[in-house]
């Protein structure tokens, strides 16, 4: 649609200016209301984030590597109890003499084991004593003819708590007579060369508790070895040195503090919003092109050889003939043969689209704002 304006409009009338400068008012003020938000929203994350940090290094406490030592004490006592005799007046006889056989009533046995460690801890203990009959070789005890074990004392647990000592004390009596007649039935039944002994031991397993920091795992014996058909008999005992010292490390390790979990949750979850809220706002300032830039773009760009890119404008005293869309201004210019005329009132705001015939002007204003208000309308 053509409008004919007699009255001679004026170009870049007061109206028209200040349409744009309140556009310009408009978005100076959201910009700075974009660039306080945008502030805000860098000043949170920046602050939560080092408060977050700050929590990390405190949750997170690292533990070097320790060493920590401890000692197994073991101790075997004996009392070798005699059948009645004219000989001994005493019941029983002390350890480390010669026994003579025929004599021998029962054998009391004391096991004695102490663990000692620099730290407290929880441990759990589990230990039993063992009888193994063994009829060897006289030349090579390796070279066994028979091999048998007796549970003397069942499986016992005990455990300590947050404490750096232990200690077990067992005793057992061994029938001689009972393992002494086996031993001597299989020499005389199967007539061999036998070299015959009851080893009786004690065997403990030792396994610090999952929430120790301490990881002690390993095993500890004592045994006494009981010689079997013999006419004399002269009981060994085997006890590991008590001066043995043993060494645990404990790995250097990361140690959680759950007092501040919550809070540290809090702090986690501000800087994930705030970093994806600046992310979002820093989005929005990265430039793109608004309708009205799109738009000239496309007109521009479809139309390149009709129109002429100009510096001047018309004189403001030609007869101005206002246009309300380009397609309209192209049917003029087909109609008249003349090239269109292209001059930028704002960059980026505001653009004229001319065809001067004589004193006539056919105008077709580009504003943004209009853009923006039609598009708001549709």
């Amino acid at each position: 649609m053509i409008r004919k304006n007699k009255s001679n409009d004026k170009i870049i009338s007061k109206s028209n200016d200040k349409e744009i400068i309140d556009h310009k008012k408009s978005l100076k003020s959201h910009n700075k209301k974009y660039d306080k938000r945008l502030i805000f929203c860098m000043l949170i994350f920046i602050i939560s984030y080092i408060l977050c940090v700050v929590l990390i290094n405190k949750s997170f406490n690292y533990q070097n590597a320790k060493t920590i030592k401890y000692q197994d004490k073991q101790a075997i006592d004996y009392k070798v109890y005699l059948k009645k005799n004219s000989f001994y007046e005493q019941e029983f006889l002390d350890k480390d003499m010669i026994y003579v056989a025929s004599l021998i009533d029962t054998i009391d046995i004391n096991f004695t084991y102490d663990f000692l460690v620099e730290n407290d801890v929880d441990l759990d203990f589990d230990y039993r004593i063992i009888g193994n009959l063994i009829i060897s070789s006289p030349t090579d005890n390796n070279k066994q003819y028979f091999n048998k074990k007796y549970v003397l004392l069942d499986k016992t647990t005990k455990s300590i708590k947050n404490t750096n000592k232990a200690e077990i004390k067992e005793n057992i009596k061994i029938d001689y007579d009972y393992y002494n007649d086996l031993a001597s039935s299989f020499k005389s039944q199967f007539v061999v060369d036998t070299d015959s002994y009851l080893n009786v031991y004690l065997e403990i397993n030792k396994k610090t508790a999952n929430e120790s920091e301490i990881q002690i795992n390993d095993q500890s014996l004592s045994s006494i070895k009981i010689p079997l058909s013999k006419r004399s008999v002269d009981i060994k005992f085997d006890v590991p040195d008590t001066s043995d010292v043993k060494d645990v490390i404990i790995n250097g390790e990361f140690v959680f503090n759950d007092k501040i979990i919550v809070i540290e949750a809090i702090v986690v979850l501000i800087v994930i919003i705030s970093f994806i809220r600046l992310i979002q706002l820093i989005r929005l300032r990265l430039p793109k092109k608004s309708k009205y830039e799109k738009f000239l773009k496309k007109i521009l760009k479809e139309y390149d050889r009709l129109i002429v890119e100009t510096t001047t404008l018309f004189d403001e005293n030609s007869n101005i003939i206002k246009i309300n869309d380009f397609e309209e201004l192209l049917d003029v210019r087909d109609n008249l043969k003349l090239p269109i005329m292209h001059y930028d009132i704002e960059k980026g705001l505001r653009s004229y689209f001319y065809i001067k015939n004589d004193n006539d002007i056919y105008l077709f204003d580009l504003n943004s704002k209009h853009l923006e208000e039609k598009s708001k309308s549709i």
